[in-house]
């Protein structure tokens, strides 16, 4: 009897343990897969705010379309300590809002803040990967220049 006991008692401990394993282990995947697409809800997000940013820079005054970028750069700054899945298109997203910050400061007449942005965008094109002559300010100025440029006078107004 103290034997039939025994074996209730290790089959009722190794159960319960079994029990709380698997229940670990079982939630352990779900915060795995959660922490996934939550970052993959913040890369939806940033692309949103990307797509609002360069829709800015191509139809808006000068001041929106900064203030569109900068957040666009925020933003993406933001998600990517969060998050590891990005990739060379990120960064190269992050190029083109650098450039086209630098493109706009320089039509203001900031030229210390449009060389900054341009080292910036050069730096992001680095990190994605890209080599001279790519990763160049030639080279995206020369991208940028094919796109739609705001051109708003001083009061904010488009020509």
């Amino acid at each position: 009897m103290k034997r039939v006991l025994h074996l209730g008692l290790w089959f009722l401990l190794g159960a319960t343990t079994g029990f709380f394993g698997m229940y670990y282990w079982r939630n352990r995947e779900f915060i795995r897969n959660d922490k996934a697409m939550g970052s993959m809800g913040m890369k939806a997000e940033r692309g949103t705010v990307d797509y609002y940013a360069k829709a800015q820079y191509k139809y808006a005054d000068r001041e929106s379309a900064r203030q569109a970028l900068l957040y666009d750069v925020q933003i993406f700054n933001q998600t990517k300590e969060a998050s590891s899945l990005w990739g060379p298109a990120d960064l190269w997203d992050l190029s083109n809002s650098y450039g086209e910050l630098s493109l706009l400061e320089e039509s203001a007449g900031n030229p210390d803040l449009a060389r900054k942005y341009m080292v910036q965008a050069v730096q992001a094109l680095k990190e994605a990967g890209m080599k001279e002559p790519s990763a160049s300010e030639a080279s995206i100025r020369k991208r940028l220049g094919k796109e739609p440029f705001v051109t708003a006078v001083a009061d904010g107004k488009p020509q």
